[in-house]
């Protein structure tokens, strides 16, 4: 954000160089200082006076001294007969305590306008000079505040916080034909990232508040399962952005969408999404697991680390349809690709197809595993972590975290085998810890008593994993609110979880 703002009005245009030049400037001020964010900020904006972050430094500022994230709200006008287009944004923020009112910020919005036909616009801003460029800053510094293009033959859809330029919630009305366009056109890669993300959200909480049997459902539709084959098969598309692209929205993300949650529902759709998505584009998985191969010897570099992802999340996929259908051949050949990795990459991602997917190879893949690095503390984590955070089918996760706590390399006392184990299970595996009959909470509850002994700042983060309680549906809600009394009831409780439990159960 303060590059993109370092950049506008600045004689050289590149936020890059702007920012160098600020950073230059900050270390030959305050080298072996102690500094402020003012101070920061304000090198940056003495290095480039011209910028829009030296003319609004004072407004700026309002980052660091307003709580909460801003929400900007768009929307666009097309005028056919004008050939204009108008996009006008709306800034708000929260209330926060000792903070009622909050003033405008500062949000520079880089956007762009992309055609029915996917190709980029030229940006001709209305009383401005003409250009032929396809992306443009906008500065918001007003509550309301709009933007005119001109020559605008077609209408347009927005590409807004182009790079992420901006920290805030967007709010505007794509539609899914929008949405579409932007996942498949968009040279902006966060934005394409975003498009895809969003049409999968829309897709689950349409699906979660329907009445529909969530049991071998049909979430995705055909336009949005044609859009992901399209990335996968893509000729020239990044192998690590096509396997970010293709990671379905977690059921925590969805779950913070929502002002009701019942967990399991929201489990049980998720699961039905990777499970479709998996089967529908079973030949496509199969393409780009044997066309992403890096054979020889492991390098490091990014391009080979994006196709062993890609490598991964393709078979992974195939062996949850595997497992669904009953063929042996794909969960065949990810314990084979386990036991002949030539490095740990491959490795755990064959573990995790195996084990992700719930198919009987998990077993003897997860003792050979063990056997190979249990004298590697850090691996042995991961170990426990993939266990305590495998989806939940039928309450098995539970018996299996509580059956891993009597396992000779377990030890509740060390804080990194605590988190790998039970804080997997209750803060990164939902569809698990919040089952109906309440024992993930009593599990929780547990815990975090048991650990406060020990350890009152690991417990005090443990402690966290029910936050959100008061959102949940019942009978989940009562049971939560249940297993926090129990923890507040210990009369010897540390200040560090008594903070968390009190302001949990505060109105």
């Amino acid at each position: 954000m303060m590059q993109t703002l370092a950049s506008e009005g600045a004689e050289d245009g590149s936020g890059r160089l702007g920012f160098a030049k600020g950073m230059k400037l900050y270390f030959e001020r305050f080298d072996g200082q102690a500094v402020t964010c003012d101070d920061f900020a304000q090198a940056i904006a003495d290095a480039n006076p011209k910028s829009e972050l030296a003319r609004l430094l004072p407004q700026f500022k309002r980052w660091y001294s307003q709580a909460g994230t801003p929400r900007l709200a768009g929307r666009g006008e097309y005028d056919a007969a004008a050939q204009t287009y108008t996009l006008t944004f709306t800034q708000s923020s929260t209330p926060t305590v000792g903070q009622s009112t909050k003033e405008p910020f500062v949000i520079p919005v880089t956007l762009g306008l992309v055609g029915s036909s996917g190709a980029a616009l030229p940006l001709h801003v209305q009383g401005g000079a003409v250009t032929s460029i396809d992306s443009h800053v906008l500065v918001v510094t007003n509550p309301t505040q709009s933007i005119t293009f001109t020559g605008v033959t077609e209408e347009p859809v927005p590409s807004i916080l182009r790079g992420f330029s901006a920290p805030v919630v967007l709010d505007y009305d794509y539609t899914d034909a929008q949405l579409l366009t932007l996942l498949a056109h968009d040279n902006d890669p966060f934005n394409r990232w975003e498009a895809g993300q969003r049409l999968a959200l829309r897709l689950a909480i349409n699906f979660i508040a329907s009445e529909a049997d969530s049991t071998r459902a049909t979430v995705l539709n055909d336009a949005y399962l044609d859009a992901m084959r399209s990335v996968l098969r893509h000729p020239t598309l990044d192998a690590a952005f096509k396997d970010l692209v293709l990671t379905l929205p977690s059921e925590t993300y969805i779950a913070e969408q929502m002002a009701v949650v019942d967990p399991q529902r929201v489990h049980a759709v998720r699961e039905a999404m990777r499970l479709q998505l998996a089967t529908a584009l079973h030949a496509d998985w199969q393409w780009a697991f044997e066309a992403h191969q890096t054979p020889g010897a492991y390098t490091p570099d990014s391009v080979s680390s994006g196709r062993r992802a890609l490598v991964g999340m393709s078979l992974f996929n195939l062996c949850l349809a595997a497992t669904q259908s009953g063929d042996t051949t794909w969960p065949g050949k990810a314990l084979q690709r386990f036991k002949d990795a030539g490095n740990m990459t491959d490795r755990f991602n064959a573990l995790q197809a195996l084990v992700g997917s719930g198919h009987a190879l998990a077993v003897p893949a997860l003792a050979a595993f063990h056997a190979m690095f249990k004298g590697e503390d850090l691996v042995i984590d991961k170990w426990f972590a993939l266990q305590a955070a495998t989806p939940d089918r039928g309450g098995q996760v539970l018996s299996a975290v509580r059956q891993l706590m009597g396992h000779p390399d377990f030890n509740l006392r060390n804080p990194n085998r605590a988190r790998s184990l039970v804080f997997s299970y209750c803060n990164n595996n939902p569809g698990g810890f919040h089952r109906q009959d309440a024992a993930g909470y009593v599990f929780w509850a547990e815990r975090v008593i048991e650990l406060d002994g020990a350890n009152p700042q690991v417990a005090a983060r443990l402690a966290r994993a029910l936050d959100r309680w008061k959102k949940l549906a019942e009978p989940y809600r009562s049971a939560a609110r249940e297993a926090l009394s129990r923890v507040a009831a210990k009369a010897d409780l540390s200040n560090d979880v008594r903070e968390v439990i009190d302001r949990a159960l505060a109105d």
